[in-house]
Order: C-alpha cells, then sequence, then structure tokens
C-alpha cells in the first residue's frame, strides 16, 4: 500500500483506543517505497531540493506528524502498529517499549534470530530500542501516547493510549536505500550519518528470500502479536483484525 494508508491505519487504530472504542489493535503492513519524514525536516533550507531529488530516483518524500528522524519504508520492509490502554496508572518508558519489543525478540528468536534492545550509532533513526543482532540494527520502534477521553477513566491518574510502532528489514538491497537517505540529508545540508554496514536484514541471517519469505514471517509475526495482546483483551471485546 502507498505509506499513507499504513499511517492512516495507525492513526484509526490510535482514535479507537483514546476514544474508549477499544482496548488494544495491531497493524501488520508493508508499502511502497517512501522516505518519511517528521514535519520538522519540511522547515530545512533544502528540503524541497531534497524531495524532488529523492522523488526524481522513485522514492516519494512523505511527511509524518509526529517527530523523531527520516525512515525509509520499503515493501522488503515489515510494519508492526500496535495500540494499547493503560487505565489509570503510569507507564515508564521502557515498560511501555517492551510491550512491542518483547514479541519481536520472541518471533525472531523462533527464526533463529538472536536479538536485543541497544543503540546502534551510525544507524537510520538510532534509538535505545532498536532490535539488534550482533551489533548491527535489525529493526526500529518508536512510540506515541495520548490521553484516553472516555469519562469512565479511573480518576487515579490519567488513561493512557500508546501507539507502538516497529519497522523490521525483512528482505532488501540496504544499499540503495541509505544512499538515497544520505542524499536527502545532504540536500537538506545536514550531515549525512547513515552507515550502511550497521544495518541487517532477516533474510541475510536466515539464508531466506523472496515475497514467500516475506509472507511467512508476516503470517508467524500475526500469531505471535495476536497471543501477545490478548493480555488486553476482555471477554465481551475483541481484537481489530490485522491488515495485510
Amino acid at each position: 500500500m502507498p505509506v499513507q494508508e499504513g499511517l492512516a491505519i495507525e492513526q484509526r487504530l490510535l482514535e479507537q483506543v483514546a476514544s474508549g472504542e477499544s482496548r488494544f489493535g495491531y497493524s501488520i503492513w508493508r508499502s511502497r517505497q517512501a522516505l518519511v519524514v517528521p514535519r520538522s525536516a519540511t522547515h530545512k533550507q533544502g528540503f524541497d531540493l531534497a524531495s524532488k531529488h529523492c522523488e526524481s530516483k522513485g522514492w516519494p518524500v512523505v511527511v509524518r506528524s509526529t517527530g523523531g528522524e527520516m525512515t525509509p519504508q520499503t515493501s522488503g520492509f515489515i510494519n508492526l502498529s500496535m495500540v494499547v490502554s493503560r487505565k489509570g496508572e503510569k507507564i515508564g518508558i521502557r515498560e511501555s517499549y517492551s510491550l512491542i519489543c518483547q514479541p519481536l525478540l520472541h518471533w525472531l528468536e523462533a527464526m533463529g534470530i538472536h536479538a536485543y534492545c541497544s543503540s546502534v550509532e551510525g544507524a537510520f533513526c538510532n534509538g535505545e530500542f532498536n532490535l539488534v543482532v550482533n551489533g548491527k540494527k535489525i529493526a526500529g520502534t518508536a512510540q506515541r501516547r495520548k490521553r484516553i477521553k472516555n469519562p469512565m477513566s479511573t480518576g487515579q491518574g490519567e488513561d493512557t493510549a500508546i501507539l507502538l510502532h516497529a519497522v523490521i528489514l525483512c528482505d532488501e538491497g540496504l544499499e540503495r536505500i541509505w544512499k538515497v537517505s544520505n542524499e536527502f540529508y545532504k540536500a537538506c545540508q545536514l550531515p549525512p550519518f547513515i552507515i550502511g554496514d550497521r544495518h541487517i536484514c532477516m533474510s541475510e541471517i536466515t539464508q531466506q528470500r523472496g515475497e514467500a519469505f516475506i509472507r511467512r514471517a508476516m503470517k508467524d509475526l500475526d500469531r505471535v502479536v495476536q497471543q501477545h495482546i490478548s493480555m488486553f483483551s476482555r471477554v465481551d471485546q475483541s481484537p481489530v483484525p490485522s491488515s495485510f
């Protein structure tokens, strides 16, 4: 799908939980290739030139409403968007990130990929909660929070909807991605900082490639997330269906 559709799915899931309509939901999706940038990037002096340059190379630039750094998207990357609610309790950053990192780590482990959480200098959109294999980034994570508008809130602190997102490098030729990403930064008069060999794809580790491998990985991830997210369910609720 166009990446805008994937971002719209995320926003709908967040609104459903923030409005009190549901307690959780998730989506597993892929998009056509694009560079997704935070709104702050549009204020850079060379943004328009950078966007035209990348689009001429087949990489449209899409602006998202949240912060962070540029994130490339291709059909060889898998996205997991998950929204959960926390009622009347404070939840720390590390605890909230564990809600998405734990199922991802279990999923990767089942395929023989031994990952852990760490920052990786030179990786795109670097952060403490990257998923890393032998010092190389295999997935990135991010989160966004929104107050729940439910009038039946507990009164013991704000009820909160947490959107958690991961982009997993599944099966893709990475060199071309970092090349165009660094070209974007350079055109925006920012130092190009992405180092290609700080990243690794699932396919490089498993020696499995192609569309069938990606689809099978997505189905396996769907099963893992369904089991994990069931802790947020109630008898009278059912999960928001995942999207492929």
